[in-house]
């Protein structure tokens, strides 16, 4: 996986699946015999993130006073796929962890992770959760080895003023690939502007165009990670789409190696029609780069004929396999405790939201939901007094958000995959009457050696 950007302006991102010291820690399967539950507890935030770590601290105890039964351990082993295997052979896995969305099932095919199915029955969490989102943790039998928790899937930036600029409807956003083009040609032949654009370095357009290629109906490699699936007609038809939006529209801009960050500030500063982007990409281009919030829209992922899928990436919190099954059900009352209950408790949303609000944050920000769809709806209506962002300008996201087929980034060496697919779209846009299908192929032919290695 690469840097598993979830909220790109929140720092341009850079985390997910770097590689992290190994923290040392007690075998996750002992009990104290006054029947106190003792469970380790791994992500801890290093010494230097001070307020992540009194934040975490003070949640720490607020949930042992409520349940003085169990103890908390915590500790900053997180996931790095080169040690995970030996840390479960050697029994030092703490109870829970998180791992990014491309592992779960690689993880449960060779016994690495716990089956908490009756677990998340018994403790009432499994009935809260998407079940679209869950399934990323599931089997083939619907049995469940983790609980997703951080989640996101991407959708179509664009701009609302520049839609109505150029004679087209800012509440019905482009929902498949050749409205995308017809409205990218009206933008930039009426307004001069970029009609659509894309990142093409530093591997955010690989990232973004693997979500494109799903929306095709395809993979950059296939499911178990061994191969290369980059030579295929889903490919074929996005990045021959993307020539021919720039060498016979003239619909891209004249901007053709492109980072996310100078690429966010010109969609901000109103120089680009459409972007395929995150909801959180909303509060850094309203709160750092000014972008007017009537003016921004997100809608779906647009689609090719009879498809209907996006990319999705985020954490899911899994569980040792030599916990024991209390153990268990402590770690999950812990995750309904300190990542759940915003969600399922009025108090704890309301005060959350209200202080958001006081400190100038966004608050309400639609996206794919951990939590069921009765449960994500329950947590809105308690919010909305203090929701400060056009919800309307969403609606075309949200309405599809949770039936969409959800396909998560590449399991293996994603962050090379997507360098590679930057090497591919700059290839195509800037060579004119480039060879496509032999790009394509020494693509492939690239992927599949990177993942040799």
């Amino acid at each position: 996986m690469m840097k598993n950007p979830r909220r790109l302006l929140a720092a341009v991102l850079a985390t997910g699946t770097a590689a992290a010291l190994l923290a040392a820690c007690a075998p996750a399967d002992e009990s104290s015999g006054d029947g106190t539950i003792t469970i380790v507890v791994g992500d801890r935030p290093p010494a230097d993130q001070t307020e992540s770590l009194a934040a975490l601290d003070k949640s720490i105890a607020a949930f042992e006073k409520a349940h003085p039964d169990i103890t908390i351990e915590s500790v900053e082993t997180r996931w790095a796929a080169d040690t995970f295997q030996a840390m479960v052979a050697g029994g030092t896995m703490p109870t829970t962890m998180t791992v990014p969305f491309t592992e779960p099932q690689s993880l449960i095919a060779s016994h690495q992770i716990a089956d908490i199915s009756a677990e998340l029955k018994s403790t009432g969490l499994g009935e809260v959760l998407n079940p679209a989102v869950a399934a990323v943790a599931q089997d083939a039998s619907g049995n469940s080895f983790g609980v997703p928790t951080d989640v996101y899937s991407v959708g179509l930036a664009y701009n609302r003023a520049l839609f109505t600029a150029a004679g087209l409807d800012p509440d019905a956003p482009p929902a498949t690939w050749d409205e995308v083009r017809a409205a990218a040609k009206k933008i930039a032949d009426t307004t001069g502007k970029a009609g659509y654009s894309l990142y093409t370095s530093n591997h955010f357009g690989g990232w973004m165009m693997t979500a494109a290629v799903a929306s095709f109906g395809g993979t950059i490699e296939n499911a178990e990670g061994t191969a290369s699936t980059v030579d295929s007609k889903p490919v074929q038809d996005y990045v021959n789409l993307l020539s021919e939006m720039r060498w016979s529209d003239n619909s891209l801009g004249s901007s053709f190696v492109n980072d996310a960050q100078p690429t966010l500030q010109d969609f901000a500063a109103g120089k680009i029609g459409m972007l395929l982007s995150l909801p959180f990409d909303y509060p850094g281009l309203v709160q750092q780069y000014k972008m007017k919030p009537e003016d921004f829209g997100f809608g779906a992922l647009p689609q090719a004929p009879g498809q209907s899928a996006t990319l999705t990436g985020g954490n899911v919190q899994v569980f040792s396999p030599s916990a024991t099954k209390e153990q268990i059900v402590a770690g999950l009352e812990w995750l309904k405790f300190n990542r759940f209950n915003a969600y399922t408790d009025k108090d704890t949303a309301v005060a959350k939201a209200e202080a958001e609000a006081a400190d100038g944050n966004i608050v309400g920000l639609p996206a794919l939901s951990p939590v069921s769809s009765d449960a994500y709806a329950q947590y809105q209506e308690w919010i909305s007094p203090y929701v400060n962002l056009p919800l309307e300008n969403f609606a075309s996201y949200t309405a599809v958000a949770e039936s969409q087929k959800l396909v998560p980034e590449p399991r293996t060496k994603a962050q090379d995959m997507y360098a590679v697919l930057d090497t591919l779209l700059q290839g195509a846009l800037t060579t004119q009457n480039a060879d496509i299908d032999a790009l394509i192929a020494e693509a492939s032919a690239a992927v599949d050696a990177k993942i040799a290695r």
